[in-house]
């Protein structure tokens, strides 16, 4: 596994110690995922391995009933215009 070193304000190194029981180290991780994979939904989709990752990160559960079989194809269509909306809407806001 790779390291990498993050550059932080010491205002903000000063409350993770504060709260030094958090794993600041999976709350990094967990950021980095969502980020990568969101940037991936919307320029070529995602397949189901990575939609489960990031709907585990983000705690999203589907209820049994709205588990439909749907194709790879599908499911990246449909993921990949529900970010575009999604950063259109952030652009719309000004984020």
């Amino acid at each position: 596994m790779a390291n990498i070193t993050l550059s932080i304000p010491d205002w903000l190194y000063k409350l993770m110690k504060k709260y030094s029981a958090v794993n600041w180290s999976e709350v990094a991780r967990r950021a980095i995922i969502k980020e990568i994979l969101t940037i991936k939904a919307e320029e070529e989709g995602l397949g189901r391995e990575e939609l489960s990752l990031l709907m585990e990160i983000e705690s999203i559960e589907l209820p049994e009933e709205r588990k439909v079989p749907i194709s790879e194809e599908e499911l990246q269509a449909k993921v990949k215009n529900r970010e575009r909306r999604r950063l259109g809407k952030l652009r719309e806001v000004g984020l």
